[in-house]
């Protein structure tokens, strides 16, 4: 017995451990991903199934497989089912790519009754049932993402997922629009939509060898249903009243893997654009503060965010069309490719009252009137082209291209005071005529070995881009002889990078795995501006203290490895690269002068993500990574747009050093439908490019940092960027989301608490700017029928602006946005509509705490056979109330802005729903005809009724 005993205790302790069986299901021709594919894992000679679904990249993992035989069957709508033996001996079972073969599997009436899931969670991928969220039937798939938890929809219209923006949507795993989100929201019927995935996408060459290495893009992946997946669908709209006009329209024709997409509008009611790189022209800036609205570093613009039309401020014009292609060629060629054209005419009004953080001058303000009118024109064009070699070897080319035009007229009128006593006044006027031009693309090769786990990949890329403009100023003042002028400028800058990444990797056993990579990279820049001061008749003179001839170039390498283990609950990595870069700049106006600098950083990086279960996951990212300062920011020349507001640029500026890093914790229970998201997030920046501030007390002369001296007026502001230190931000959110059913509503909570602090020099005094604020949100949708819709949300927050150079400035500010929006389908084809938003502001300057109510409302009539057609009354700011506030913090001020916004119009519109093929056109619902069917699918659909979750 004794014997028996040691024996028994010494075979179990050898027996092997549960371990993980994980592939890929795809198309047998083309191996792109069956997205929701059914994966079912049966256990032999018992039968004891467990089944998953594929998530966006066609890929299934499950764990905790005993030691034994079992069947693995894949099964996809419209495809063979695949049966696989497969036998697990305690390691990683990793059955690669399974190809199932199109024909055999049919729908069958099957339909699953009882309350559909919200959401599941696969591991850090977050899969929305559509079924789960009623909607009226004209509703796009913008409507129906609102209702998800941790998915919100800002008044600008973009979209944040679980705290971040989206930066990507997909269409059944494959791109759509190019990096435009809400084209492809805006524009897909909330009725073709089967499933939506949010996760955090990985980098080509990650998903190719398999090895995450960081580099994640927060997407949303649609799953469209499988009747939608062939045939055409679209909308056509016009509308008119008395000084407002609406027209837009887009068709899509769907015919397996082709995908062909055309959409145009015009409009004056501040529909702008399909997405957010139709702004990206080069706008006339009239630079009103030091860095651009607390935007970072003071330089003379440049950045993307300088040339941003604000979305909520104005009244714009809008003609814009769109192209979409996207097809599967043959078994190994995918092409996609996009076209847009967006001209916009803009007009703004504004009102700025400025409060500075300053020393000396306790009571310091800025006021300023703003009016400017803009004209921009876009064009871009994308394409993805990837071909497979052989089954091992692939090649991925991404060309773009954008060329934009720009014309501005700004007249800005501005006041500095002192304890309420004037100090300086100015009326400027600007004009500006700009043309952008940005062209690259790069190049991807892949090629994975005959040895598990070993891969190569090399990227190599480049871009150019030209700026070609021309402007003129002209100012008049009181009490400064110094704001007095008249001048013309001209500018050219060109610029561009040319990029290699080489990625290795080697599997040292199963579950571990090595990457190597070298990356290289050099981006040459130059920029040449003449300025003029116009003198009498047509004579002129070459300014040398505006003007600027500069040529920088920043180069950087870096190598370094990455090791990374696979366990059952677990994936883990942890790596570290060395860096070398050089920054190197040539100015000969209005300084001679030459700088280099050589940086060199070792930066570290760390992955964890683990799964507690199928429903819980979670995952801790940390980053490192350096930031050069730009072509702008480096050049030491006055921009004088407005001559109260100068800025100028730092030769003597160093690359920054940031940590990044991130906790994100995921649950969902199937059991009652619910949702939990919590994100952590942090970042602390060495050497950030901030501001050094001056705003003068009388007209003097400054000297600023490697640059020469500037004459300042007295209450002007001079703003350069210059490095300094403590620089940090902190994030958090939680939502909750699960349906009431003795309601039948979802209800969606969340809260979030964010610090930042931001140092800047003022006057010469250090001030550490330092912003904390909470808040909250509840969100009520109904799931009660399709022909009644209605969504109430309100969300809070309290605002802190703290500085610890002037304490007594410090200020409180609360905003708090609520909303309520119908949709009710009372009668034969009539529909109401209406859409509430009262927003709150308390705290703000005087004039500016303001309760106003956006009240939108229409009514329409379904009309033509099939309800495809509707005529509807439409009004816009019922009461009359609309307005735009806006209150901005930096290192050296805080502010508040208001501006020009749309205000109350009627509208008659008449909608056409496009629909042919497999595709109806959107019946009147009954209470039954949408969601009651669960998530239940026959086989190949996504997820059995029977399987588990």
């Amino acid at each position: 017995m004794f014997l028996l005993l040691i024996g028994t205790t010494a075979a179990r302790a050898q027996a092997p451990a549960p371990t993980t069986v994980s592939g890929r299901v795809a198309d047998g021709k083309d191996q792109s991903p069956l997205i929701g594919a059914n994966v079912l894992l049966i256990r032999l000679p018992d039968s004891v199934r467990t089944g998953t679904a594929a998530d966006a990249e066609g890929r299934f993992q499950f764990d905790n497989v005993a030691p034994g035989r079992y069947v693995l069957d894949a099964s996809f709508v419209g495809y063979q089912k695949l049966s696989q033996a497969v036998a697990v001996n305690g390691t990683p079972v990793q059955l690669g790519l399974l190809g199932l073969q199109t024909g055999g599997v049919q729908l069958k009436g099957v339909v699953v009754t009882g309350q559909a899931a919200q959401s599941i969670q696969k591991g850090d991928t977050t899969q929305f049932n559509a079924r789960a969220f009623k909607t009226n039937p004209d509703a796009n798939a913008q409507d129906l993402i609102t209702k998800m938890p941790g998915v919100t929809v800002g008044t600008d219209g973009k979209v944040q997922a679980q705290g971040e923006a989206v930066q990507r949507v997909l269409v059944d795993g494959k791109e759509f629009f190019g990096n435009d989100p809400d084209a492809v929201l805006r524009n897909l019927p909330a009725e073709m939509v089967d499933k939506v995935e949010v996760f955090d996408q990985r980098s080509e060459q990650s998903r190719f060898s398999g090895f995450d290495d960081g580099n994640t893009t927060k997407t949303i992946n649609i799953v469209t249903k499988v009747e939608f997946r062939n045939g055409t669908f679209g909308r056509v709209l016009a509308g008119a009243g008395t000084e407002r006009y609406k027209a837009s329209g887009n068709v899509n024709t769907f015919k397996g893997n082709q995908r062909i997409s055309v959409l145009a509008q015009s409009n004056n009611v501040n529909e702008q654009n399909f997405g957010t790189d139709d702004l990206l022209g080069v706008v006339g800036n009239s630079n009103q503060g030091g860095g651009g609205r607390g935007g970072r570093g003071g330089g003379n613009g440049g950045n993307a965010g300088d040339f941003l039309v604000n979305q909520s401020g104005g009244i714009t014009r809008t003609n814009a069309v769109g192209l979409n292609y996207s097809n599967s060629w043959n078994k190994k060629t995918d092409m996609s490719a996009s076209y847009f054209f967006n001209r916009a005419t803009n007009t703004l009004l504004s009102n700025t009252q400025r409060q500075y953080v300053l020393p000396q001058q306790a009571n310091t303000t800025y006021s300023q009137n703003n009016n400017q009118n803009s004209l921009n024109t876009n064009q871009r064009f994308n394409m993805r082209l990837e071909h497979k070699i052989d089954s091992a070897t692939s090649v991925l080319f991404r060309p773009r291209f954008s060329y934009q035009q720009n014309e501005a007229a700004t007249n800005i009128g501005g006041v500095t005071r002192r304890s309420g006593e004037e100090q300086s006044r100015i009326t400027s006027n600007y004009g500006s005529n700009n043309v952008g031009l940005n062209t690259g693309g790069d190049l991807l090769l892949r090629h994975r070995f005959a040895k598990p786990g070993r891969t190569a990949s090399l990227n190599i890329g480049g871009s150019y881009s030209q700026r070609d403009g021309n402007n003129a100023l002209r100012t008049v003042d009181t009490g400064s002889a110094l704001n007095s002028l008249n001048q013309s400028s001209t500018l050219n800058q060109n610029g561009g990078n040319i990029s290699g990444n080489l990625s290795l990797t080697e599997a040292l056993t199963r579950s571990d795995i090595l990457q190597g990579n070298y990356t290289i990279n050099y981006a040459p820049n130059s920029s040449e501006k003449y300025t003029y001061d116009l003198l009498t008749g047509d004579t002129r003179q070459l300014n040398q203290g505006l003007s600027n001839v500069f040529d920088n170039y920043y180069l950087t390498q870096s190598g370094g490895l990455t090791y990374r283990h696979n366990g059952p609950k677990y994936q883990a990595s942890v790596g570290v690269s060395g860096q070398y870069a050089e920054l190197f700049s040539d100015a000969q106006y209005p300084r001679p002068s030459i700088g280099r600098y050589t940086f060199v950083n070792v930066l570290p990086n760390a992955n964890v993500n683990y799964r507690f279960t199928r429903q819980k996951n979670l995952r801790f990212n940390y980053r490192t990574s350096t930031s050069p300062p730009n072509v702008n920011q480096l050049q030491a020349v006055v921009n004088n747009s407005n001559p109260l507001q100068l800025t100028i640029g730092n030769p003597t500026l160093r690359q920054e050093f940031q940590h990044s890093g991130n906790l994100r914790y995921s649950a969902s229970s199937p059991e009652v439908a619910s949702n939990f998201f919590a994100l952590l997030s942090g970042s602390f920046t060495q050497d950030p490019i901030s501001n050094r501030t001056l705003v003068a007390a009388r007209d003097t002369t400054v000297v600023p940092e490697g640059a020469p001296a500037v004459r300042l007026p007295a209450g002007g502001q001079l703003t350069q960027p210059t490095n300094l230190s403590q620089e940090y931000t902190l994030r958090s959110l939680v939502s909750y989301g699960r349906p009431i059913t003795a309601i039948k509503t979802n209800v969606n909570l969340s809260a979030n608490a964010n610090f930042t602090q931001r140092p800047g020099i003022v006057n010469g005094g250090l001030n550490y700017a330092r912003t904390p604020s909470f808040g909250a949100g509840l969100t009520l949708s109904s799931n009660i029928s399709p022909n009644l819709d209605f969504t109430a949300s309100t969300t809070s927050s309290q605002n802190f602006v703290r500085n610890t150079l002037q304490a007594r400035l410090n200020t409180n500010y609360f905003a708090q946005v609520t909303r309520f929006r119908l949709g009710w389908i009372f009668g034969p084809g009539i529909n109401l509509q209406t859409d509430l938003v009262h927003q709150a502001y308390s705290g703000l300057s005087a004039g500016f705490n303001q309760q106003y109510v956006l009240w939108n409302a229409s009514l329409g009539k379904k009309v033509f056979p099939g309800q495809r057609g509707e005529i509807r009354v439409y009004a816009f700011d019922l009461l009359g109330q609309n307005r735009a506030i806006q209150r901005n913090v930096t290192e050296a001020y805080y502010e508040d802005v208001q501006t020009t916004i749309l205000q109350r119009y009627l509208m008659l519109m008449f909608t056409y729903n496009i629909r042919s093929g497999n595709v109806v056109a959107p019946a009147e619902p009954t209470d039954g005809a949408r969601g009651e069917r669960g998530s239940g699918r026959p086989d190949g659909g996504g997820r059995r009724g029977g399987g588990s979750q």
